[in-house]
């Protein structure tokens, strides 16, 4: 999967240097905020006896690039994801037909670096670094836990023109987490502008 990823964007890549006869001498920076859906695989179980592999989340984030008049932008991503939320029975120690409710939350903040290719309409990008990765239990008492995991966005956007410098489109984004064994699909919708021209 990830191989073919790689490709296509090179592929993209190849296609858009040689069909650019102009180059655009604009320096600018941009600005995308994009909401989604999350639909993650766990390749593990998320808490001991879970039964599903697949929790949904939700997701908003944030991309600052840099977009020097050619079809590399460089930039940073950020922003919050709720990978899952469970509620689960956990049984008592002296009596195994009574159990007590327990909840788990697992949510990740991306700190990542940004490399994407892209012309006016449309862009694909990757994202590398790390996910703090901050998770929560509740037993009882709350108890919380965090922790930096190295992770892989592959994205693909396909932008409509709301004006001057603004658009809006849709977009999906793959993210892969090795340690934890996480695969999460995320349809998107981005909103992006030019925050500053030169």
């Amino acid at each position: 999967m990830k191989v073919l990823l790689i490709i296509i964007f090179f592929s993209f890549c190849r296609e858009q240097i040689s069909a650019q006869s102009s180059i655009d001498t604009t320096y600018k920076v941009e600005l995308s905020i994009t909401v989604c859906p999350l639909i993650n695989h766990f390749r593990y179980e998320r808490y001991p006896g879970a039964k599903k592999a697949i929790a949904i989340g939700e997701g908003i984030f944030i991309r600052s690039m840099w977009h020097p008049g050619r079809l590399l932008s460089v930039g940073l991503l950020s922003g919050y994801a709720l990978v899952s939320k469970d509620r689960f029975f956990v049984n008592n120690n002296l009596n195994y037909e009574i159990g007590e409710e327990a909840s788990a939350r697992l949510s990740a903040i991306p700190l990542q670096i940004v490399v994407s290719m892209q012309s006016e309409i449309l862009e694909f990008g990757l994202g590398m670094g790390p996910y703090l990765m901050l998770t929560t239990i509740n037993f009882g008492r709350p108890s919380y836990g965090r922790r930096f995991e190295l992770g892989m966005t592959f994205f693909s956007s396909y932008y409509f023109s709301l004006g001057k410098n603004i658009y809006l489109g849709p977009e999906l984004r793959m993210l892969y987490l090795s340690y934890r064994g996480i695969l999460s699909v995320m349809p998107s919708v981005t909103f992006r502008f030019d925050a500053f021209r030169y």
